[in-house]
């Protein structure tokens, strides 16, 4: 089914929210994708026990979110392969929205927290 998405993006440290990406895309099932910008796709599926947010670009990333578990972040680019720990704190969907507030952990410390919206809208 084609929707339209936006993205919203809130950094719990700082507060600043940002539009990530507004655009059309194409929900199949429990996944959700479209075009983030020029040569740029996301990916994400929404499972009942895990979220997946896949990104692909020059540098692509697949980030593994468990409810009640730690999951993995990967980041793959030129120069090699990180790897690190996230933990999922809230996870909310219904037909028009889907929320993820989650952490990613590296040798024990936050890098970053924040709370992904994206709103989903029906296309005629």
């Amino acid at each position: 089914m084609k929707v339209s998405v936006r993205l919203r993006q809130i950094d719990k440290v700082s507060g600043e929210e940002k539009i990530l990406a507004e655009t059309g895309g194409l929900i199949t099932g429990q996944r959700l994708l479209y075009p983030e910008s020029k040569g740029v796709t996301q990916s994400v599926t929404f499972g009942e026990d895990e979220i997946i947010l896949e990104r692909k670009a020059d540098v692509t990333s697949r980030t593994l979110l468990r409810k009640g578990g730690r999951g993995k972040s990967y980041i793959d680019s030129e120069y090699g392969r990180l790897e690190f720990e996230t933990e999922l704190s809230r996870y909310e969907k219904d037909d028009t929205f889907r929320l993820v507030e989650y952490r990613i952990i590296a040798d024990g410390e936050t890098v970053l927290d924040q709370i992904l919206i994206w709103e989903i809208g029906t296309i005629s």
